[in-house]
This record gives structure tokens, sequence and C-alpha cells, in this order.
């Protein structure tokens, strides 16, 4: 199939199917590139938001290790002693060096939190915040205490007894410790992961809702929306799109809180180069498509139709119509080759016309010197008829066929002219039908051709070989009378003359076979003169002039002779 197509489709496909393969394989690639660039990013932030919980985690593991390290302290269980009852100031000194121990830890941690040490069996408290007194209530520990951080008042707290058994009956135990720590320390680590990592975390609470940097955006709202929108785990990480910007949201449930550190990134801001690149490449892909079609444009105007011209040229002149002529305006080499292509074939048909019209001639003069002889076999019939009908004393008989072979003869041998108007050739074929009716009293015919017809030219002796045959190969070989018509019809362009006779006529093979004779070289087998009157009119009039053989309305052969009028009038 595709060896069937022209150079220029192939050409065309080749480029179409290079420039498919070179599409494919840069998407293919483009997609590859921002997929593991997707998974880096994705990695790369949850690595740092685990580094941030880390670091978020072990601060808050050391302070609830100070919890449970300050119940074990000595000066806390000498603090509790009962015979301090009478001795105040004793308990007094001693809650001093509780507090100055409590300072230290604090001076130790990253964080300043707030340590408060509750002494149900005393009612007392000791606490690191110097601005506000921190009474002692009894119905504040009345229900068990949460085994975890809790957050309320922009501060985060937990609690440990002692013994650690006691906390859901804190009342009864010897100590409660309560270590606090405000919200601005996680805020200030957020607003460092911010300066280092050049993220935007923040920590989020189904229910408690969310902290964030210092320098947070409106984003945050929308990505808060969409976390409580979505089943959250303890770690991972999904792609949002807000205000057609998208969005790598990673989160890490923290195990001591219970809040989750989250932190997200905009995709495109880390894909730009990749996409700026593809968009790129997609535009230097449209200019060479557009520049492509304008140069295949050129290619088809330039050497495609000029190629289908020069073969359409061919094919015609192979199928011998000579008269081909190729017209090209513009001034390349294709310009030469038409022009020599147009010489070529003008000489190509002026060579067949001579010689075609050579042949005529040849044919013309045969069939003049045949006309110019007397045809002994009619001519003696001829004689024979008269010396018979001068016998039987028919004097009539005698003149009428002495006076129509004489001017029968007289036009045939007429040669100073190559046309005949349709009256002169008609006489001609009146006089040759009164010859054979005489001689063949079985034999009657019929003229009508309108009188305006009349006075139309046609070649010399177009009429009798068309006559002759009806009465040699259709009157004569029956027995039964015949009968021949001749009638004429017209037009503004055309002109017929139709010869019908009643003979025996012909089956369909050899009528077929008697047209195509018409358009063959002449060889000894055929006729000469059905084939020269159709070669005559042929070459005079165009293609569409000749004879044409039908079946008659009487059985017989119906033979049309048409031409053009504009040709000689």
């Amino acid at each position: 199939m595709f060896a069937r197509l022209n150079v220029f489709t192939k050409i065309t496909l080749l480029f179409v199917m290079l420039l498919i393969l070179v599409l494919f394989l840069y998407t293919y690639s483009n997609r590859e590139s921002v997929r593991v660039i997707e998974h880096e990013i994705q990695n790369n932030t949850m690595n740092h938001l685990s580094t941030f919980a880390d670091s978020v985690e072990s601060n808050i593991y050391q302070l609830s290790l100070y919890g449970i390290s300050i119940g074990q302290d000595s000066s806390i269980q000498e603090y509790q002693r009962p015979d301090y009852k009478d001795i105040p100031y004793e308990r007094v000194k001693v809650g001093s060096a509780i507090l100055e121990k409590i300072n230290l830890y604090n001076a130790a941690s990253k964080w300043h939190s707030t340590i408060t040490l509750y002494f149900p069996r005393l009612q007392k408290v000791i606490s690191t915040d110097y601005y506000a007194y921190i009474p002692y209530r009894k119905d504040e520990f009345s229900k068990p205490l949460s085994k975890s951080w809790a957050y309320t008042h922009e501060q985060f707290e937990w609690y440990t007894t002692d013994p650690t058994t006691a906390m859901d009956t804190p009342g009864k135990s010897r100590l409660i410790t309560k270590i606090s720590f405000p919200v601005h320390h996680l805020i200030a680590m957020l607003d460092q992961n911010k300066l280092n990592n050049k993220g935007d975390p923040f920590m989020f609470h189904p229910d408690l809702g969310l902290i964030s940097n210092s320098s947070a955006n409106d984003t945050l709202n929308a990505i808060q929306s969409k976390l409580k929108a979505t089943e959250l785990s303890g770690k991972g990480g999904f792609t949002a799109t807000l205000d057609h910007t998208e969005y790598y949201v990673s989160y890490i449930q923290s195990a001591s809180l219970g809040w989750y550190y989250v932190d997200y990134v905009p995709m495109q801001q880390i894909l730009g180069p990749i996409t700026n690149s593809r968009n790129l490449f997609y535009a230097s892909i449209a200019v060479l498509i557009a520049m492509s079609v304008v140069v295949l444009y050129v290619l088809y105007r330039s050497v495609q139709l000029p190629l289908l011209q020069l073969v359409k040229g061919t094919n015609r002149l192979s199928t011998g119509d000579f008269s081909v002529r190729l017209h090209y305006t513009s001034r390349n080499e294709f310009s030469l080759l038409f022009a020599r292509f147009n010489i070529m074939a003008q000489r190509i048909q002026e060579l067949i016309e001579n010689v075609y019209e050579e042949q005529l001639r040849r044919r013309e003069a045969t069939l003049k010197q045949l006309q110019s002889q007397i045809n002994p076999h009619f001519l003696y019939n001829c004689l024979f008829y008269i010396k018979n009908m001068a016998r039987m004393k028919n004097e009539k008989a005698v003149v009428a066929m002495a006076l129509n072979l004489g001017e029968y003869y007289r036009y045939i041998t007429r040669s100073e002219n190559d046309q005949a108007t349709i009256k002169e050739e008609l006489t001609m074929v009146k006089n040759y039908l009164e010859i054979q009716a005489l001689r063949l009293e079985r034999m009657h015919f019929t003229m009508d051709v309108p009188d305006d017809m009349l006075h139309k030219t046609l070649p010399r002796l177009t009429l009798q070989p068309i006559v002759e045959n009806a009465i040699i190969h259709g009157i004569e070989p029956r027995t039964e009378d015949g009968h021949i018509t001749i009638t004429g019809h017209h037009t503004d362009e055309l002109s017929t003359i139709t010869v019908e006779d009643s003979g025996r006529g012909m089956t369909e093979n050899q009528m077929q076979e008697l047209t195509n004779n018409l358009h063959k070289p002449l060889d000894g087998s055929m006729g000469c003169g059905t084939w020269n009157v159709h070669q005559r009119l042929s070459f005079l009039y165009g293609e569409r002039a000749g004879l044409s053989y039908e079946h008659g309305s009487r059985g017989g052969v119906k033979v049309s002779i048409t031409w053009y009028n504009n040709i000689n009038e």
C-alpha cells in the first residue's frame, strides 16, 4: 500500500510519523521527569517535616522526663515530712531548695516551661510562675487526670503523680506535677523551620484548629479545610489544588501532643522550569509544524502539481491524445520541461496528423481510382438489361436505365471538388437506386430529407457506399421484397442522415465487430467504403462525427451518418 503512494505523500507521511515519534518520546520523558521530581519533592518535604517533628518531640520528651524525675527528688520527700508541721521554717527552707532545683531544670531545657508541684496531703503548691499566686483547690483534682498533653489557654499541659498509679484519683496522691509550656515555643520552631526549609509549616488538630508560624498566609485556611475533609492517618501526604495552584501537603501526627505537624509546598513553583521548558518545546514544535506546512505547501505547488500535470499529460499522450498541452506560469526547471513537452507533443501531433492525412489521401486516391474504373459486373448487368429491354421493344426501360447509368457514372468520375451538397449526393444515390430497382424489381426505396438540409455540404460519395452495402448485404440475399429508407434531420449544431434497410440484419456480435473495425487501421479483411467514409468524417468534423450502427425497426440495419454544421458552412 505504501509503495503505491506518490513521492510527496510518502515524504509527508514520513515527516508526520517522525514528528509524532518525537512528540511521544518527549512527552514520555517529560512525564517521567515530572514524576521523579514530584516524588523527590514529596520525600524532601516529608523528611524536613520529620526532622521538625523529631525536634519538637525531643523537647516534649525532655519536659516529660523532668516531670517524672522531679517526683523522685529527695527534697520532695523531705518537704512532705510530717514533723515539719510544727517547724514551718524548715518546710519553707526545703521549699526554696525545691524551687531552686526546678529552676535549674528550666535553665537546662531548651524551652522555658512552667513547673507546678501540688501536694494534696499538705494542700500546698510550689510553682516556677513567680507572677501568679496559685492556691491549692481540692475540686481541681477531684477527677482523673489526662495521661497525655492537653491544650488549653494557648499552652500545653501535662500531669504526672507520685505514685503514678494515682492518675485516676489524683487527690489521694503524695505529689502532682504539672508541666506547661506556651504555644510561642512551637511558633518559634515553626518560624525557624520555615526560615531554613522555605516551607510554610503549621500544626493542626481536627477539633482545636491550627497553630501557624508568625508569617503564615491565607492559604492555611484552605489547607485546613482540606485537612478536615481528609481522613488522616499517622503519617502521609496528598495533593490539593487551591486557586488553580497545585500543592503537596504532608503531615505527621505527634505521639505526645496528638496534633499534626503539617507542611505544604506549591508544586508549580518547583516544577516551573520544567513546565517552561515543556511549553518552549511545544511552542517550538508548533513553529516547526507551521514552517513544515509552508514548506510542504511550497513543495506541493512547485514540485507535486507540476509532476501531476506532467504525469496526466504523458498518460493522455500515451492514449493517443496528441492535442494535450501543459500550462505552467512559474519560471523554474519545470517551465523548461513543460515547454519541451509541449514542443514534443506538437511535433508528434503534426507527424501523426501528416501520416493520418496521407493515409486518408491514399485511401481517397484508391477510392477515386476504383470509382473511376467501371465495375465490370455492375456495368455488364446494366448493359445486358438494356439489351434485353431493347429486344423486348421496352423503350421506356432502355431510356431510364441509360439516363440513370450515365448520370451515375458522370457523378462518381467527377473529381474537381471533394465537397458536395446533400442535394447532389441524394440525386446520385437516387440514380443508383433507380438502376438497382430496374434490375431488382422487388426493391423499393424512400427518401425523406427536409428541404432546409439540402444545401448543407459533406464529403463526396458519402451516401453511396452505405446504400450499396444495404443492397448487397441486406436486400439481395433475401427473396422477399426489400425496402430502403433514407431520412434526415438536423439541429443547430448537428446533422444526421439515416439509411435503413429491411434486409436480413445482423447479430449483436456482428454489429459490434463492424463498429470496432471503423476505429482500426484498414487491412485486407475489412471493407474499404464504410471505413473510408467514417475516417473522412472523423478527420474533418472531429471524433464524435462518423458512422453508427443499430438494429432497424424493419429487421435490417440502421446506419446513421453524423457530422457538425459549423465546420463547412
